[in-house]
């Protein structure tokens, strides 16, 4: 489990737990880091991962705050300027890049790490485990996008995070409703390990392909 998804947990339980209650302002980012043991950056990134789910809010100059008891995964597209279609094909362009690009520059510990993410989500959906399998999917997307190491990238997927996250299809149902998705993360991860980039470049348009058909969108255009 990566440090962002503990992080992503351990704040998710005090919430629930009543120790932070909806309307309270959580303690500086400085306390919060030295608190959950994180960098600056991965603290950034577990907070804007909950605050798109609608636990928290962040206030420039002002703080972090509790909004829900438990984490909502909207049911609606919520973004007026795009289209969920617009950010999957987006996504299907900016992650075939970056899978092939990963593919090129991976090394072990990266492939340790892709790897322990695959395998988490497994043991997560089979014990119906519904957040950790999304915990682990966004982890492994974000994992090829660090490996590929273009800047630039890993920018522009930061200021398109929300809409970023929401048009990942949340896991439901039973181990065969999820056992798709894994598998299709395991060809994009083999295709990596092997170090073939066409070959991830074509297992990752496949599996965004196929997240937006499950979400009864046809992407229009070559993939």
């Amino acid at each position: 489990m990566s440090v962002v998804q503990q992080a992503t947990q351990e704040i998710e339980t005090r919430i629930s737990k009543g120790e932070w209650q909806v309307g309270q302002r959580l303690p500086s980012q400085h306390e919060l880091a030295k608190m959950l043991q994180l960098s600056r950056a991965s603290l950034r990134e577990t907070l804007s991962h909950l605050e798109s789910r609608g636990l928290l809010s962040i206030k420039p100059g002002k703080g972090v705050y509790v909004t829900a008891r438990a984490p909502k995964e909207p049911k609606q597209w919520r973004f007026e300027n795009y289209s969920l279609a617009e950010v999957l094909a987006m996504r299907q362009q900016l992650e075939s890049f970056a899978a092939a690009h990963a593919a090129v520059n991976a090394v072990a510990e990266d492939i340790a790490l892709l790897e322990t993410s695959i395998n988490e989500a497994y043991q997560a959906a089979k014990r119906g485990d519904l957040l950790m399998v999304k915990l682990c999917d966004l982890d492994f997307h974000a994992q090829i996008i660090r490996i590929a190491g273009n800047r630039l990238l890993q920018e522009i997927i930061k200021l398109i995070r929300q809409p970023y996250e929401q048009s990942k299809t949340p896991p439901h149902g039973s181990f065969a409703d999820m056992e798709p998705t894994l598998e299709e993360h395991k060809r994009i991860f083999l295709a990596i390990k092997m170090g073939e980039p066409h070959l991830a470049r074509t297992a990752m348009e496949q599996h965004l392909q196929n997240a937006a058909l499950r979400a009864n969108i046809h992407l229009s255009g070559p993939i």
